[in-house]
């Protein structure tokens, strides 16, 4: 939903861990002044605002810095360039641009953000950052980083699907539901998905990979194929009939490039099939290429759905946590208390159950593992998303955000630390998604699926 205090600071950002960052504070620029900041580390969540300029006729030129952090994870001579709306094609100034600098272009964007990814030679990087200064096409540069996973693996039972379904604890060992996402596409933008486990009963469709190794979108990780358990898992998941779309951006050790995230959500936008609800399972310092990213995505159709982060700090400090236009989920354990590790604070949307949550893996077609943090909370929203698309595929991405927050359960989180005190439900019925909402109460769940014996 739309929040300006969670795109408040256009920040140079650190290392992206799992939902842990910090932030630096940039500033605004003229037309022409480039300012060069450090991309992050995106980090799987288990355990920036867009660049201003203003018109000057006499615009300051600044001497391109590199913002520095002792948490960030740089990736050396590696740049994100983020070009002036009516620039020329990013594909001509990516191709022109690292010609004349001995560079090789690795990404090139057209809808996520307008720029490109490159890769300098380290004796031309200092030419080419005063080139980038002074070329009237670039609007700001960043640096790129890595992103990598942050995942606490536990060994206790499955407890998320049944406290989503009713307001009150005790849990009642049933999960009821009467819509499975069926005809409604979930992107997971994560490690990859084992499209054979059974759990997926060849829902898994053609995605993306921005890791060169061969792999594909085959997860060698097991942090997507969890988290695609979780939203579309037959089990495991809550759209049990949604098709999940792998969009691989981390590799085997669960770490990636921002410029291959930002290109993972570039790919949706131009070739994605809608309705449809994007999971980001990951994060890092706060990082406004990322952000406008991300509002792009949903100004577009889709819905976002990203962790909070897993550093029990504010969440306005990192992103895709502050995106304005994401919903932003913390966790909770089976107390319906935030979890220890949870990020917080007023960019939060929701809280859902992400502490000890079972789903599927990776090494064979049949295995499951626990796993914590705000990357297991995230794909419960994203699961409930699906199925609310089910039967309003033409509803906005606002409206489904205002519905889901306003049929979320009240005022029972213990430690909310300034956070909305929302938790996750999914409401069982078949009404319609309409563009105001309204409070709703508890609805009695007639003509609804249970399915009993959930693991505890």
């Amino acid at each position: 939903m739309n929040r300006i205090h969670k795109i408040s600071i256009f920040a140079a950002s650190s290392a992206v861990a799992v939902l842990a960052y910090a932030v630096s504070t940039p500033s605004n620029k003229a037309a022409t002044t480039i300012a060069v900041k450090q991309d992050q580390v995106l980090t799987n969540q288990q355990v920036s605002t867009p660049n201003t300029t203003t018109a000057n006729s006499s615009p300051t030129v600044l001497a391109p810095t590199l913002t520095s952090s002792t948490t960030a994870s740089p990736i050396k001579n590696q740049y994100i360039v983020v070009l002036q709306t009516g620039s020329d094609l990013p594909a001509q100034a990516a191709a022109t641009i690292a010609k004349q600098h001995g560079g090789q272009v690795l990404f090139t964007y057209n809808r996520a953000i307008r720029g490109f990814a490159v890769r300098i030679p380290e004796q031309a990087t200092s030419a080419f950052l005063t080139a980038m200064q002074k070329n009237p096409q670039v609007s700001y540069v960043e640096e790129d980083t890595l992103m990598q996973t942050n995942t606490i693996t536990q060994s206790n039972p499955v407890w998320g699907l049944d406290r989503i379904d009713q307001h009150n604890l005790p849990l009642s060992k049933s999960f009821s539901y009467n819509k499975t996402g069926s005809a409604v596409n979930a992107y997971i933008v994560d490690t990859g998905i084992l499209a054979s486990h059974q759990e997926f009963n060849s829902r898994v469709q053609t995605g993306y990979s921005a890791i060169a190794d061969n792999n594909g979108t085959n997860d060698c990780n097991g942090h997507g194929t969890h988290v695609a358990g979780t939203v579309g898992g037959s089990t495991y998941g809550i759209a049990k009939n949604v098709g999940l779309v792998p969009v691989r951006v981390l590799d085997c050790a669960g770490s990636g490039a921002m410029s291959g995230v930002i290109a993972g959500l570039d790919w949706i936008i131009q070739n994605g099939r809608k309705p449809a609800v994007v999971n980001m399972s990951l994060g890092g310092s706060a990082y406004s290429t990322l952000d406008t990213a991300i509002d792009n995505l949903f100004n577009n159709g889709y819905v976002p759905v990203v962790a909070a982060g897993n550093s029990n700090t504010d969440a306005c400090t990192s992103s895709p946590a502050r995106a304005g236009k994401a919903i932003t989920v913390a966790a909770t354990d089976s107390t319906d208390t935030r979890a220890s590790y949870s990020n917080y604070g007023s960019c939060v949307d929701l809280f859902a159950p992400g502490s000890q949550i079972t789903s599927a893996w990776i090494g064979s077609n049949s295995s499951a593992a626990t796993a914590s943090g705000t990357s297991m909370a995230s794909p419960h929203v994203a699961g409930v998303v699906a199925t609310m698309l089910e039967n309003n595929s033409t509803a906005t991405p606002q409206s489904i955000t205002d519905q889901l927050l306003n049929q979320s359960t009240v005022n029972l989180i213990q430690n909310p630390m300034s956070s909305p005190n929302r938790l996750l439900y999914n409401l069982v019925d078949t009404q319609t998604i309409t563009p105001v909402p309204s409070i709703i109460a508890h609805i009695s769940k007639l003509n609804a699926t249970t399915l009993h014996g959930v693991p505890m």
